[in-house]
């Protein structure tokens, strides 16, 4: 599945990515495009998560952050207690040399006849020392899953025949028979013309320039001569920078999870989705910055559609973020912003809002709802998706458009999928699956009438999803919060007499 940029930015996944620290050039080009687990990769999402577990407790081991845990509650599976210091030191020998790392993928991306320059050598060399280094501190932590180190020891001792390690690089003399002599003669002739006057020194330094000549000429024999023997290692190079990019990943991840909290997500195998304590980090985040506190969602979903209705304000697109964020990290291998989930795999994850998506052409909010829903139905047939639409059909008249919506809530327990969709329509929840009500503005509160009016609907709202019937009609609090937003005194009465 493609994660595209809308998808990413409405969700809060971007927000998440921005916020992960892979240290190497090729971490941070895994964490730009993170592989999707769909249906059928639930072993491989499984290793996933392993190596992230692990990762997580080999980093919390010589702190105080909590060990991790699984979706159950239940603590992650430990490395042995005396093994324990020595792989956590091991993990953070890894990280040490990660930022080290140059991004050489482009130097291999050559003509055959085009040798290595002597910079691209040096990094060449760099890459060689310091990957040992990973391997070595590697070796002394348990394995994950798919992490692995194709040998280069051999082109280690090409680039390094003297076996001093030093990241540095130089043509030594021991690549060409000729160099030694060379260089010995080049440097008595630069001793001369040092004690040479300075009229005198015409013949030598014709000399000097000669064997300068044919040192670079000896010297290019020998970026050609590497350069062939090199590109042989071309697969295992890139394959250790994979390796790098992955690893590299997996800690980061970890230490996003330590940071935020996060549980590891268990699959279900029933097409069924269980969340608890979810929350969305980015809207948090804001909150906290507003001196409030976000609220834990819970939602359970079974294929069909199921409908959330409740206030303006009551945070019903904030649970399909929520909601829609805990299947793409899942679907990525991340753990999740939550206190417990239980997830299936989807072939394709999608959000829509009426005033996103990629341009349809000068349509409407309702003509674009239409549009992207149109492709995602034509994408899906033959898949199990997930989809979230955020108040469809809000942008045609009322009639009309409460009708479409049930049409579609029909429409979609048809098809292998599990939805949720927001709406003020009555009517649309007696056709879904199931209906949760935003708990509203149950609370009675004097004496703020000056406080800014949005953090005085905040204060009265309780944003709880609560399970409601079928039918249930939705909630009119319209009046309420255009009173708590101090709308003109007279338009009001106006309203109000119309209800």
């Amino acid at each position: 599945m493609e994660l595209t940029h809308e998808l990413r930015e409405n969700a809060g996944f971007q927000w998440v990515l921005e916020r992960l620290s892979p240290m190497s050039p090729f971490g941070k080009q895994a964490a730009r495009n993170p592989r999707w687990y769909g249906p059928g990769d639930e072993a491989a999402l499984e290793e996933e998560l392993d190596n992230v577990a692990l990762a997580m407790e080999l980093w919390a081991a010589g702190g105080t952050r909590p060990q991790p845990v699984d979706s159950c509650g239940c603590e992650a599976p430990r490395v042995n207690p005396a093994e324990l210091k020595d792989s956590a030191a091991a993990l953070r020998g890894v990280t040490r040399c990660l930022p080290l790392f140059h991004d050489i993928r482009g130097s291999f991306d050559r003509d055959p006849g085009a040798p290595f320059d002597l910079v691209e050598l040096f990094e060449l060399k760099h890459f060689l020392v310091t990957l040992e280094q990973v391997v070595q501190a590697y070796a002394k932590m348990p394995p994950m899953s798919g992490i692995a180190f194709p040998s280069l020891a051999d082109a280690l001792e090409l680039m390094d025949p003297e076996g001093r390690r030093l990241p540095t690089f130089s043509v030594v003399n021991s690549y060409h028979n000729d160099l030694a002599p060379l260089r010995a003669e080049k440097a008595k002739l630069e001793k001369a013309i040092r004690m040479t006057q300075e009229d005198k020194r015409g013949p030598l330094l014709e000399k000097r320039r000669v064997l300068a000549v044919e040192e670079d000429k000896i010297e290019l024999e020998v970026r050609q001569m590497l350069t062939r023997k090199l590109m042989v290692w071309k697969d295992a190079f890139l394959a250790n920078m994979e390796a790098l990019g992955h690893l590299d990943l997996i800690v980061a991840k970890a230490k996003l999870a330590l940071r935020y909290h996060c549980v590891r997500p268990a699959l279900s195998t029933d097409k069924t989705i269980s969340l608890k304590g979810v929350s969305h980090p980015q809207v948090a985040e804001e909150q906290a910055e507003r001196g409030e506190q976000f609220t834990a969602l819970e939602l359970e979903l079974g294929p069909g559609c199921t409908v959330i209705t409740g206030a303006n304000m009551g945070g019903k697109t904030v649970s399909l973020r929520s909601t829609v964020l805990s299947l793409l990290l899942c679907q990525c291998g991340f753990f999740v912003f939550a206190q417990s989930a239980r997830l299936p795999l989807f072939d394709r994850v999608e959000l829509i809002l009426a005033d996103s998506g990629p341009g349809a052409g000068g349509l409407s909010s309702f003509g674009k709802e239409v549009h992207l829903l149109d492709q995602l139905l034509r994408k899906t047939r033959d898949e199990f998706f997930f989809v979230a639409l955020d108040e469809f059909a809000r942008g045609t008249n009322p009639q009309e458009g409460a009708a479409l919506a049930r049409a579609l809530v029909r429409y979609l327990g048809t098809l292998d999928c599990v939805a949720l969709m927001t709406t003020h329509y009555d009517g649309v929840s007696d056709v879904a699956g199931a209906h949760y009500q935003v708990a509203g503005l149950v609370r009675e509160i004097d004496g703020d009438e000056g406080d800014d009016p949005r953090k005085r609907i905040a204060r009265r709202m309780d944003y709880r999803l609560l399970p409601a019937p079928p039918g249930a009609p939705c909630p009119r609090d319209a009046l309420r919060v255009c009173r708590l937003l101090k709308l003109d005194d007279a338009l009001m009465e106006l309203f109000q007499a119309d209800l």
